[in-house]
This record gives C-alpha cells, sequence and structure tokens, in this order.
C-alpha cells in the first residue's frame, strides 16, 4: 500500500500563488532556458567545428551530449526565479519535505522498465498483424565497446533531462496551479493536453501525429495525478526516467538516436508506429489503473487555497 505525507505537495506555493506571478514566472524560466540552450548551441558548435543546425540532429553521441546539457538552463531558470521572485527554496520544488523520495523513484524506474518490457513483447507479435513493408526492422547504432564508455555518461545526462522537465510540469507548475484551483482539469489535464499538442507535427507524424498527442497528454495528465497524490517529485521522475532509458537501447533511427545501442527503422506515419503509439499508451493507462486500485482511492487530492 502507498504511503502518502501529510503535508500537500502543493503547500510550499501556497504563500504565493499569484496568477500573475506564476505566468511571469514560466515566461522566466524559459527566457533563462532558452538563452542557455542557445549559448551551449553557441559553444558546442564552436568545439566541434559543426553547424548548429547538424548538432540538433542528435546523431552522435556527442552531439546528443551537447543537447542534453541545454536542459541545465531549466535547472537554472528555475533556482532564479523560485528563489527570488517567490521567495522559496529550490528544493521546494521537489515537495514540502525539500528532498526527493528516492524509494518512490526507483519504484518509478521499475514502473516504467516493466511497461517497456510488456509492450516490447506485444510487439514482437507485430508479424501477425502488420504487412511486411510496415514491420519494425533493428539495425546496430553504435559497436558495443563505444556504446559502453558513452553508457554512464548518457544516463546521467538523461537524469538531468527527465528531473528538468519534471521540476517544471510537474514541479513548478503543477504546485503553482494546484495552489491556487481545486479543479484537476486546471492543475492537470489543460496543462497537459497543451504541451501534449505542442507535439503536434503532422509534417514528420502524418496522421500519428494525433495518437502521438494524445499519448504526451495522458503521459503528462498521469504523471501530474501521481505527483499530487504521493506528495513529492520521486514517482514521476522514476517514471519519466525508467521509459527514457530505453532510448540508450533501443532509438528511432535519425532522430537523436546518438546513446543508441540499436536504432529501429520505423516509418512514422506507417501503421506499425500508430500499432506501437496506441499500445504504449494502453499500457500506461493500464498500469496507472493498478496503481490507483492498489492506493488509498478514498484519499482526496483537491484542497483549494485563497490567494490574492
Amino acid at each position: 500500500m502507498p504511503s502518502f505525507p501529510q503535508q500537500s505537495f502543493w503547500s510550499p506555493a501556497q504563500p504565493s500563488c499569484q496568477i500573475w506571478r506564476s505566468i511571469l514566472g514560466f515566461v522566466l524560466i524559459h527566457i533563462v532556458f532558452l538563452g542557455a540552450t542557445f549559448g551551449i548551441f553557441t559553444a558546442g558548435a564552436w568545439l566541434t567545428g559543426q553547424h548548429p543546425a547538424i548538432i540538433l540532429n542528435a546523431v552522435t553521441p556527442v552531439h546528443l551530449g551537447i543537447f542534453f546539457l541545454t536542459f541545465l538552463g531549466y535547472h537554472l531558470g528555475l533556482w532564479l526565479v523560485v528563489r527570488f521572485l517567490h521567495k522559496r527554496s529550490f528544493a521546494t520544488l521537489f515537495g514540502p519535505q525539500k528532498r526527493v523520495f528516492w524509494r518512490q523513484f526507483r519504484i518509478g524506474i521499475l514502473i516504467a522498465l516493466a511497461v517497456s518490457f510488456a509492450a516490447m513483447i506485444l510487439q514482437m507479435l507485430e508479424p501477425l498483424f502488420v504487412v511486411p513493408q510496415d514491420q519494425t526492422q533493428l539495425e546496430r547504432n553504435l559497436p558495443p565497446s563505444e556504446w559502453l564508455v558513452v553508457l554512464i555518461p548518457a544516463l546521467i545526462l538523461i537524469f538531468i533531462q527527465i528531473f528538468a522537465e519534471e521540476l517544471v510540469f510537474r514541479g513548478y507548475i503543477l504546485q503553482q496551479l494546484r495552489a491556487r484551483f481545486r479543479s484537476i482539469w486546471i492543475w492537470a489535464i489543460l496543462p497537459s493536453v497543451a504541451f501534449g499538442l505542442l507535439h503536434a507535427d503532422p509534417a514528420t507524424w502524418g496522421n500519428n501525429a494525433y495518437f502521438y498527442v494524445l499519448h504526451t497528454s495522458v503521459v503528462g495528465i498521469v504523471l501530474s495525478v501521481v505527483t499530487v497524490r504521493t506528495g513529492n517529485i520521486g514517482a514521476a521522475a522514476g517514471l519519466h526516467f525508467g521509459n527514457n532509458m530505453s532510448m540508450v537501447l533501443v532509438g528511432n533511427a535519425g532522430n537523436m538516436d546518438g546513446f543508441s545501442l540499436f536504432v529501429a527503422e520505423v516509418d512514422l506515419m506507417g501503421s506499425a508506429t500508430t500499432a506501437s503509439m496506441v499500445l504504449q499508451t494502453t499500457m500506461v493507462l493500464l498500469a496507472f489503473a493498478i496503481w490507483w486500485r492498489v492506493s488509498q482511492r478514498n484519499r482526496p487530492i483537491a484542497n483549494a487555497v485563497e490567494a490574492d
């Protein structure tokens, strides 16, 4: 049975949850992030002698490493905004305890890996349902010796990336909105759908763009509810980290595959991609339903406070 904290996850944001302050903070965080991204890509281009556009493709370990370093800009932006605009500690973004619940983090990793493994097993049945030309083809991307060298740095950089995103979207934004509003539509559903819509790219995905937006939105909602329910960023960060770890083993060819041992030659507009996205979304919802079933279902997750 999951244990839950006495203090609410959003309680650190209650003294400064005014709408204007939250909007300003969100904008300032992204100004710092964009500035850091520009600086890191410029430095990376100078050090490697490559054009920034080439680095952005992230098809080599060095290029992908430079890309992941840009997420340090989120950490810097968050620290500045939380410290000087909201007058609270950066550590409060983890939860009112000012620390990460590492046990929840580890459990999150295991759940994400279990979901990925189950999806992989089901995808082995692909030949029964998908025509040969649309089936996924795996190819070696990096020599094993080179992959082992980049493995630990890759996991560290992924750790930096997932915590940056979680602290922005499930830390700062979720705390600010949940401290102000009671409705799950405002603090979980609408922000997650908006984030999902940012991933809409019909030119790349074709009709599968709809499934990509749906999957991203569903994952965002699930992580938001899990974070509020557990009162700490640990579980959501673990789920995110476990999910992104899979890219170290298998990546999509030509799409941020610089750390991947294998790459999958996939038609992003094809039926195999459609089936994969639907399967992944279904597995996420199934895992969440099981977790919700064994958790304290009657425990309230909403207690709004008044703010100026």
